[in-house]
């Protein structure tokens, strides 16, 4: 396996990589079972959280400082993360629905699209989340390898994917596999000046959205505890 592909399992949440050349998967259970088909799972309801939340913005105080505003930023960001998974989830069922029996190509166009728009707000706002959390310094050690890895997933497969710091490879994340009946995003990855798309990941972007909403919502509780 390529060195830079070995560094990118380690520092994402990579969860199978196939060897387009080899062809076979040479990381991961090839017949892993997406969180889609196996438990979809169900978004925490967003009022349980609010008593919370005024417990947290009470013991604060009135005076604003940066700690305030460092709250008041994760909380912006929390719901931001929460939504676009909400409508990413939304558009890739809509997605796949009018995959069947409907010849309307731009509508199926569109719901691609727009869960192609959540995913990438999804990883974007999550990530903002664990900064804000890391400033606050409130993420439990057991907690920090998922962290870094849910943010290395943004930094190196989604946002800086075609020059991904300290890795020669190039990466393509194919929004059309959003629109298949899994949870799984497949990136393309190119090795420069020798093969196109020598390797196939994939992402578990439901899985990756749960175990952070759980982070989140556990130090938010935590921190808001009767007052």
């Amino acid at each position: 396996m390529d060195d830079d592909i070995q560094k990118l399992i380690k520092l994402t949440t990579i969860v199978k990589v196939d060897d387009n050349v080899s062809r076979k998967t040479v990381f991961g259970d090839e017949h892993c079972v997406s969180r889609f088909q196996k438990n979809q799972g169900q978004q925490i309801i967003l009022s349980h959280l609010e008593n919370n939340w005024n417990n947290i913005w009470k013991s604060l105080g009135d005076k604003w400082d940066k700690k305030m505003q460092n709250y008041r930023f994760l909380y912006d960001s929390f719901r931001l993360f929460y939504f676009s998974f909400e409508q990413l989830r939304f558009n890739k069922v809509a997605g796949i629905t009018e995959i069947y029996g409907n010849k309307n190509w731009r509508q199926r166009f569109h719901f691609h699209e727009l869960a192609g728009v959540g995913v990438y707000g999804m990883y974007f706002h999550g990530n903002k989340c664990i900064k804000l959390l890391e400033t606050l310094k409130l993420i439990d050690p057991t907690h920090r390898d998922f962290c870094n890895k849910f943010s290395e997933t943004r930094n190196k497969l989604i946002e800086h994917n075609y020059n991904p710091k300290d890795l020669n490879l190039q990466i393509d994340p194919s929004i059309w596999s959003l629109a298949s009946t899994d949870s799984f995003l497949e990136i393309h990855i190119h090795l420069p000046d020798t093969e196109e798309r020598a390797y196939d990941a994939y992402v578990d972007y439901y899985e990756d959205y749960y175990r952070l909403e759980r982070i989140i919502t556990d130090i938010i509780r935590a921190e808001g505890v009767n007052y």
